[in-house]
């Protein structure tokens, strides 16, 4: 329990990132395929995917989000998250969560529990995916530059990758090497958090 309480408070926000590891980018993959290989999914339906970018695939990918983002995003928002954009760039690679929507059809639930079925899927992938940096002293974030399937946002991306229609984005994790650490953060008081009734 020691090493996963150690672990999760390891796991932090880094916006600045960077290309100084040691790490290979077949140890990184390696390491995430064998921890995501066990991540659970409503009904064993494991309708999570993930696409790993590295060098030019990764620069591209933050060039288009930053394109696709500067049309969408405007005044403080856009001047706080182009910012976010550029630091992504920076990183070493990038992992995309996607879902499958054809998966997910394939549920046996009706839609509205498939749509949190699948939210939650691949909230799990996302944590865990998180820890396994964490462990590799690799820093990240979770953004959501995708603004939703709905609206076709993450149609280029899909066609950079040469990915089915049917994956929906759902979130990027830039990462890299640390370059500045996190700060202090506050924490609401555990009780509150974590209620036990006896």
């Amino acid at each position: 329990m020691t090493q996963l309480k150690d672990l999760a408070a390891k796991r932090r926000s880094i916006y600045h990132i960077g290309k100084n590891t040691d790490h290979s980018a077949k140890e990184i993959v390696d390491a995430l395929q064998a921890v995501l290989k066990d991540v659970p999914t409503a009904f064993n339906s494991q309708t999570s995917r993930i696409v790993i970018a590295f060098g030019d695939k990764h620069q591209a990918l933050w060039d288009e989000i930053y394109q696709v983002q500067e049309g969408v995003l405007e005044g403080d928002m856009w001047e706080q998250m182009s910012g976010v954009i550029q630091g992504a760039k920076e990183g070493l690679g990038t992992i995309l969560f996607f879902e499958d929507l054809n998966e997910v059809e394939n549920m046996p639930a009706n839609p509205e529990r498939s749509t949190a079925y699948k939210e939650n899927n691949n909230a799990n992938h996302q944590y865990a995916a998180w820890l396994t940096l964490a462990e590799l002293d690799l820093g990240a974030t979770l953004q959501h530059f995708n603004i939703g399937y709905e609206q076709g946002f993450d149609k280029s991306i899909r066609q950079m990758f040469d990915l089915p229609d049917s994956y929906a984005m759902l979130a990027q994790m830039p990462f890299g090497s640390i370059e500045t650490p996190a700060g202090d953060k506050d924490y609401i008081d555990q009780d509150e958090k974590v209620r036990v009734y006896e």
